[in-house]
C-alpha cells in the first residue's frame, strides 16, 4: 500500500466517507470562486478598479488552508464521536478544537498569501490590523464552517455503521488484483505484514490485504463489529477471546476459540480488558 492509499484510508476508510471529502472540495471551491468574482463584480459597479488577481488569491489561499485542515476533523470525529452519552464532556473539546481550526486556517491563508506576493506580485501582505477585531472576525466565520464540517461528519459516520440487529453487509477489501467480499462476522484476527495485513478468518482462511492495520479496525468498528487491538502487530475480534494469561514483563497472551495463541502488548492490556 502507498502513502496516498494509506492516507486515505486512514482519513476516509469508508466509501460514504470519501464523497464526504470530495464533497466538501468540491463546495470549499465553488464558495472561493463565487466570492472572488463578487469582489470583483461589485467593485466595478461601485466604480473602482482592484487588482482581479488578488480576491483569486485571497478566496483560493483560504479554501486550500481549509482543505488542508479537514481530514483532521474528519479524523477527530471518527476518533472522539459527540453521542447523547459523552456530548457533556466533548462539547467543550470540540469548541477548543474550532479555536485550533480557525488558528489554523487563518495562519495557513496568511502564509500562502505573503508567499505568493513576495513570489510573484511584488508585493507585501499585511493580515492584522486591529487583532482583537480581526481575530473575531474570522473565527466567527471559520465557526461556521467548522460546525457544519463536523455535524455532517457525524451524519455520515451514524449512516455508515450497521444497524443493531440488521444483517451486516459484506465488506469489499483488495487482495492483490482481487477483491475479497468479507462478511465482518468471519473475522477472526489479523496481523501486520509490512504495509500489508494479513487477516484470518474463522474458517480457517488467511488473505492479504492492501489496508493498514488501523484503517481495518475502523472498517470493522464501522461495519458493527467489537474489535480491538491487543499488539502493535495484532487485531482480534474480542468475542473470540477465552482466556488471557499475564506474563512476568508485563505483557500477555491470549487464546482464541480456535486455540490460537496471541500475543497482548502491555501497551493494550487496558484497552483489551475494558473491550472484554
Amino acid at each position: 500500500m502507498n502513502k496516498a492509499e494509506t492516507f486515505i484510508n486512514r482519513v476516509a476508510p469508508s466509501r460514504e466517507e470519501r464523497l464526504y471529502f470530495l464533497f466538501l472540495i468540491a463546495i470549499t471551491a465553488a464558495v472561493a470562486c463565487v466570492n472572488a468574482v463578487t469582489v470583483i463584480v461589485d467593485a466595478e459597479r461601485a466604480g473602482g478598479s482592484v487588482d482581479p488577481r488578488l480576491p483569486w488569491l485571497y478566496e483560493i489561499s483560504s479554501a486550500v488552508a481549509l482543505v488542508a485542515l479537514y481530514p483532521l476533523l474528519l479524523i477527530a470525529v471518527r476518533r472522539m464521536p459527540i453521542t447523547t452519552e459523552n456530548w457533556k464532556s466533548h462539547l467543550p473539546l470540540y469548541l477548543v478544537f474550532s479555536v485550533l481550526f480557525s488558528a489554523a486556517h487563518v495562519t495557513g491563508m496568511v502564509a500562502i498569501r505573503k508567499v505568493v506576493l513576495w513570489l510573484f506580485l511584488d508585493g507585501t501582505y499585511i493580515f492584522f490590523g486591529d487583532i482583537v477585531r480581526e481575530s473575531t472576525y474570522e473565527y466567527r466565520k471559520d465557526l461556521v464552517s467548522f460546525a457544519m464540517v463536523i455535524a455532517l461528519a457525524h451524519v455520515i459516520q451514524a449512516k455508515g455503521k450497521a444497524p443493531s440487529g440488521q444483517k451486516q453487509h459484506r465488506l469489499q477489501l483488495k487482495s492483490g488484483s482481487q477483491t475479497i467480499l468479507l462478511n465482518p462476522d468471519d473475522f477472526s484476527f489479523a496481523k501486520a505484514a509490512g504495509n500489508y495485513v494479513e487477516l484470518s478468518l474463522g474458517s480457517g482462511e488467511t488473505h492479504l490485504i492492501r489496508m493498514s492495520l488501523a484503517a481495518l479496525q475502523e472498517t470493522l468498528t464501522d461495519a458493527g463489529m467489537t474489535v480491538s487491538r491487543i499488539h502493535r502487530s495484532y487485531l482480534v475480534k474480542t468475542s473470540l477471546v477465552t482466556e488471557v494469561t499475564p506474563k512476568g514483563d508485563g505483557d500477555a497472551e491470549l487464546k482464541l476459540t480456535d486455540g490460537m495463541i496471541l500475543p497482548v502488548s502491555r501497551r493494550y492490556r487496558k484497552q483489551l480488558a475494558d473491550a472484554l
